[in-house]
């Protein structure tokens, strides 16, 4: 195997997953470990700083007759938090051969499926372990700076996987970084610092780093590193690179650029835009302009999202791919500005191009943006049938309903019922195109989920929720210049501070005094008004708050702000 090519993340090392040999076979004292950390059982976590990974070894070695342990050596590379977790995916099947399939698969779909799926997958697997395992990451000081790797560990800690005991073996005196109080407050952390001199046996401590990959190297890599989700990689590898060597290799500012895209960091991805060198080939530019619209969706910003796609129009780059792209990001602009009949015409020939090329992701947004189209223009069988090949897609490759591009087919499934008047049914398919525009989705798609939901929820008589939906799609909308589609549906949901004008100063009178145990006629009293006129101003306002009973109008008030 080459060890290079390994420790980028094509696969895992073996040596990474088995205890290292030492010189000589000796077996290095690990008193402090052993009355510590060996009767930890987990779930929780075994800290040793300090420990260099001979004292560790030594511990694990004596662990594993009371119980299996997973070891895995990290280094450099691991500081990329999806090499991370397929390297820990490997260590767990060394234990439990099938473990982790599903959330590998994800892996592909880069750092933003991290936290609301793959980390998820593996605590839950982990909880159903049939065997107490211990999970030892020695040389935690290789990523200990890594904040995405740092965060996600944190979060399969909190979720106390009972049968799993995480080990860290951190050399030197680097801070952890992991959050720890909880872990300690519960009792579930065992530390201890071990001697200096002990941690210092063979020769053990942070690994080198490795030499800048040259140019060349890099543009042979970068396809199947992309391909594998690991996005942090290509930019270190990028980031190391000898700014002659990336003019060299013109393709690695289009790399670049979209390893800063699909890995969540707009903002690198704008700054390198702004940067771009105007002696750019033709044909590089040109795809750099369609990704430069995908940011501009992304943000909400429909205007230079047309903008860019205009600019790159007849510069054709020869590659299905930008094909695919070019058509997609066509039927995203019309469908948002409200031209479903010219975005059907783009995302038919997309999709065909998506299928065409292979392009999954671009095939299942494609496919749910035409299911979209036809469950708002009415066409419940044109609907069901793209619902259905989706589910299809959904089964042969997992990573297409996780990712942001599944939105459209979860958004899709939400309206139909919607439209069908099963508001309650429609909670979940919303709450999935919610979570997945969160996902690296654009602010618009965003947004519609919000409202959409909150219209759900205000159906179903929950009102406190719709209003806290819609406040947050008004902040979002707030930050797009140009709404489309969206502005009639947000036009409809009035912020709280609009009621007091919509209420009028007599009505305002009579909301004051209806948290009291007055009656009608005795609020008529209080105000010299006829009890026909309060019936009349009740009606009114319970009206303008969508109540249907006077505490409803009451707690409809308070939740407004207007009481």
């Amino acid at each position: 195997m080459d060890v290079a090519l390994a420790s980028s993340g094509s696969a895992v090392a073996s040596t990474k997953l088995h205890v290292p040999d030492f010189p000589s076979g000796v077996r290095v004292p690990c008193a402090p470990l052993a009355g510590r950390l060996a009767a930890a059982r987990g779930p929780g976590l075994a800290v040793a700083t300090g420990a260099a990974t001979p004292v560790l070894a030594t511990w694990a070695q004596d662990l594993a007759d009371d119980r299996p342990f997973a070891w895995l050596s990290l280094d450099g590379a691991d500081a990329d938090p999806v090499v991370f977790w397929r390297s820990v995916i490997a260590a767990l099947r060394t234990v439990h051969p099938r473990f982790g399939t599903e959330a590998e698969r994800l892996l592909r779909g880069g750092p933003a499926l991290l936290t609301p799926a793959v980390v998820p997958l593996v605590a839950a697997e982990a909880a159903g372990l049939d065997r107490p395992t211990v999970l030892v990451l020695a040389g935690f000081e290789a990523v200990a700076g890594a904040r995405a790797v740092v965060s996600t560990l944190d979060l399969l800690l909190a979720r106390r996987a009972p049968a799993l005991l995480v080990a860290v073996g951190h050399a030197g005196p680097t801070p952890l970084g992991l959050d720890l109080g909880e872990l300690r407050a519960e009792g579930l952390l065992a530390e201890v610092d071990v001697d200096g001199a002990t941690a210092s046996a063979a020769g053990d401590g942070p690994s080198t780093p490795s030499s800048p990959l040259p140019a060349a190297e890099v543009a042979r890599r970068w396809p199947a590193a992309l391909a594998r989700g690991e996005h942090a990689t290509v930019l270190g590898w990028l980031d190391a690179l000898p700014a002659q060597d990336e003019v060299t290799e013109r393709d690695l500012w289009l790399v670049r650029l979209w390893a800063a895209l699909e890995g969540d960091q707009p903002g690198i991805a704008r700054g390198h835009l702004a940067a771009a060198d105007p002696d750019l080939p033709p044909e590089i530019h040109a795809r750099g302009l369609l990704l430069d619209a995908l940011v501009g969706f992304r943000r909400g910003d429909l205007p230079a999202m047309a903008l860019s796609i205009d600019r790159a129009t007849g510069r054709d780059p020869g590659d299905g791919f930008w094909h695919t792209t070019e058509a997609l990001l066509r039927g995203l602009e019309a469908f948002w500005r409200a031209h479903p009949r010219v975005a059907h015409r783009h995302l038919t020939r997309a999709a065909g191009l998506a299928e065409l090329h292979g392009d999954r992701l671009a095939l299942a947004s494609a496919i749910g943006y035409l299911a979209l189209i036809a469950t708002e223009g009415g066409d419940r069988d044109a609907t069901r049938r793209r619902l259905g090949r989706l589910e299809d897609l959904h089964d042969a490759d997992p990573l297409t309903g996780a990712h942001a591009a599944g939105w459209s087919g979860a958004m899709a499934e939400g309206r139909m019922l919607q439209l069908a008047g099963v508001h309650e049914g429609a909670v979940a398919p919303l709450e999935r195109a919610l979570a997945l525009a969160q996902r690296g989705g654009s602010r618009l798609e965003h947004a519609e989920a919000l409202l959409r939901l909150a219209a759900a929820h205000r159906a179903c008589l929950r009102p406190a929720q719709a209003e806290a939906l819609d406040a947050d799609a008004r902040a979002l909308l707030a930050r797009c210049p140009e709404h489309g589609r969206l502005a009639g549906v947000a036009a409809a949901v009035a912020p709280p501070a609009a009621l007091r004008d919509v209420l009028t100063p007599s009505e305002l009178s009579v909301l004051q005094l209806l948290p009291s145990d007055l009656s009608q006629r005795e609020i008529g009293a209080e105000l010299y008004l006829s009890v026909n006129t309060v019936k009349t101003h009740c009606r009114n306002i319970y009206t303008k708050l969508h109540a249907a009973s006077r505490e409803q109008a009451v707690a409809r008030a308070h939740e407004r702000g207007l009481l």
